[in-house]
C-alpha cells in the first residue's frame, strides 16, 4: 500500500499544481470527448442509475464521473489511496475515504453499482484479484461492478511506456494490460461480459510524451480532446480499454 500511496500521491500533488484559463478549459473539454465520458455512457449503459442508486468508485482520482453522478443519485461515495486525490474528490460534494483497494470499508451488498477505472491495472495478478472480489463484495444482490482496464491489443500505450520506462519518465506504476479479467474473478454467483472499447482513446497516450512540457502537452491535449468531441462514435470501436462488467446473481 505504501507505496502505490506515495506514487499516486506525488502525481495528484503535481496536478493540483496545474492552474490557469487552459488548465480549466481543458477540464471542460474532457467531460466532453475524454475517458469521463466514455466511463458515463458505459455505467449508463450496464444498469439503471436512479435517484436512489447506491455507487461507488473505487479510485476515484479527482472525481470527475463521480461528480457528475450527483446529478442522478445523492448516493454517490468513491474511494482513493491518495488523500490528495480524496480531498479533490470531496470537492465536487461526493463522500470519500483513503483506503486500499484491496480491503474496501464497507458492509457485504452496500451498493448497487461499483465501478473502478485503471485501477486494477496497476497491480499483480492476486492483488487485481482481491481488489475484484472486494468489489463484488459490496455489490448488492442484482448490482453491477464495472471494471475498466488498459486494453493489451492496444500497441500503441505499450510502445509508448516502454519508451517512457527506457527515458526513465515514466511515473504512473505497473499499469499493466489485459485481454481479460474473467480468469481472475470469483465465478460463483455472477455473470460476466467483456468487450474492449476506446478506438479514439488511444491517442491520449501521445501526450505522455509531452509530460515535463507543460504548454507543449496542453495544446497537444486540447487538439486530442476537440478531435475526440468530433468523431466521438468512433469509441465504441475496440482501441484502447476493457471493459469488464459483472452481474452479481
Amino acid at each position: 500500500m505504501t507505496h502505490q500511496s506515495e506514487t499516486w500521491e506525488y502525481v495528484w500533488k503535481d496536478r493540483t499544481a496545474e492552474n490557469g484559463f487552459i488548465h480549466r478549459a481543458g477540464r471542460t473539454l474532457a467531460a466532453y470527448g475524454d475517458l469521463q465520458k466514455l466511463v458515463m455512457e458505459i455505467l449508463k449503459r450496464s444498469g439503471r442509475i436512479e435517484e436512489n442508486t447506491r455507487i461507488l468508485e473505487v479510485g476515484c482520482g479527482s472525481g470527475p464521473v463521480a461528480g457528475r453522478l450527483l446529478r442522478f443519485t445523492p448516493m454517490v461515495y468513491g474511494v482513493d489511496i491518495s488523500p490528495t486525490a480524496a480531498e479533490l474528490t470531496k470537492e465536487t460534494g461526493v463522500g470519500t475515504a483513503v483506503t486500499d483497494a484491496r480491503e474496501l470499508p464497507f458492509m457485504d451488498r452496500s451498493f448497487d453499482l461499483v465501478y473502478s477505472t485503471g485501477v486494477v491495472d496497476l497491480f499483480d495478478d492476486s492483488g487485481a484479484a482481491a481488489i475484484l472480489r472486494e468489489m463484488i463484495r459490496v455489490t448488492c444482490t442484482g448490482g453491477r461492478t464495472v471494471v475498466i482496464t488498459a486494453w493489451k491489443v492496444c500497441r500503441l500505450h505499450a510502445v509508448i511506456k516502454k519508451y517512457l520506462i527506457r527515458q526513465k519518465r515514466w511515473r504512473y506504476g505497473p499499469k499493466r494490460t489485459f485481454t481479460a479479467l474473467a480468469p481472475l474473478l470469483p465465478m460463483n454467483g455472477i455473470r460476466v461480459r467483456e468487450r474492449a472499447m476506446g478506438a479514439l482513446f488511444q491517442l491520449r497516450f501521445v501526450s505522455y510524451l509531452f509530460e515535463g512540457c507543460g504548454l507543449i502537452r496542453r495544446m497537444y491535449h486540447a487538439v486530442y480532446l476537440l478531435l475526440s468531441i468530433i468523431l466521438w462514435p468512433l469509441n465504441r470501436l475496440p482501441g484502447s480499454v476493457l471493459v469488464t462488467i459483472v452481474e452479481k446473481e
